[in-house]
């Protein structure tokens, strides 16, 4: 605590910072049972921070994972990585907002491995630094949150989930945000993608359910990728009631749990990871 308050201090007083980064090594304990062994995983947006944890977590603990992204470099880059540790991936350029593409990487996974089990649909993001008032937002950046946030788990589910309904079984997990239950300003448009996405979910989940697949989302608060220093510490620290920087593998433990025998019997939920924030979006 003390060490902190210095930081703090000489942070406020303009002197050179210490900087932190979120880069650490992810250990995950599974003795010799791992839960997705033979189990086919696809998970969209794993180029990124949180998608990419999911895809770690997952194979890991036994899964086959398809990573689809449009970041090719990304994309063949972390499959390379995950390859060197023993995880059996497979890369596949998607993009979530075109039918076509999602077909096309539907039909190679199938011919491959001949069905699904679990789908994580994590693609997307937030407008970040063209963040604006809604009356000011172009409409372009609009369509393009409802594309790639929404409408890509919806279109993407449609088309993995007829696989899992031919199986009479399979795990949804759709990645929200905890904006999408309590709204914040400039960020309306992304607001209503991840509010889409929890209502999507909850339907969903009744239509699929008939057939043994269960259907949940996740909705992380603040989640710190890359670095920060001392001054973006006590913002991070005060952004939820725990008192601690959340992180992409958090968010992948929930999943992990959600898509796991587990959680057999939950369904339609909307779990929040995000250290109690949305009790009050505290620090907003």
């Amino acid at each position: 605590m003390i060490n902190y308050i210095k930081r703090v201090i000489l942070a406020i007083l303009g002197r050179p910072v210490a900087k932190f980064s979120m880069e650490k090594n992810y250990v995950i304990y599974t003795g010799n049972y791992k839960r997705f062994q033979n189990k086919i995983a696809v998970v969209t947006g794993a180029s990124g921070a949180i998608g990419s944890a999911i895809a770690w977590r997952l194979g890991v603990e036994g899964a086959f994972v398809y990573l689809a992204s449009r970041n090719e470099k990304k994309l063949y880059s972390l499959a390379e990585e995950m390859k060197k540790s023993g995880i059996e991936c497979t890369p596949l350029i998607t993009d979530v907002t075109n039918e076509k593409s999602i077909e096309n990487a539907a039909n190679k996974i199938i011919k491959d491995r001949g069905t699904v089990d679990i789908l994580i649909n994590c693609a997307g993001g937030s407008t970040r630094d063209k963040c604006t008032n809604f009356v000011d937002q172009s409409i372009e950046m609009i369509n393009e949150m409802l594309e790639v946030n929404l409408r890509g788990s919806m279109l993407c589910t449609r088309t993995f989930g007829r696989i899992m309904i031919n199986n009479n079984a399979g795990k949804i997990v759709n990645i929200s945000s905890i904006i999408g239950e309590h709204g914040k300003p400039k960020f309306s448009d992304y607001a209503a993608a991840k509010a889409g996405i929890i209502g999507f979910t909850k339907s969903i989940a009744q239509e699929l359910g008939a057939y043994g697949i269960n259907v949940n989302s996740v909705s992380p608060g603040f989640i710190q990728r890359g670095t920060f220093n001392d001054r973006q510490l006590p913002y991070l620290l005060n952004s939820n009631f725990l008192k601690k920087v959340g992180c992409a593998e958090d968010v992948a433990s929930a999943v992990a749990f959600l898509v796991s025998d587990e959680a057999n019997f939950i369904t339609g939920h909307n779990l929040c990871v995000d250290g109690g924030r949305s009790l009050g979006l505290h620090g907003d």
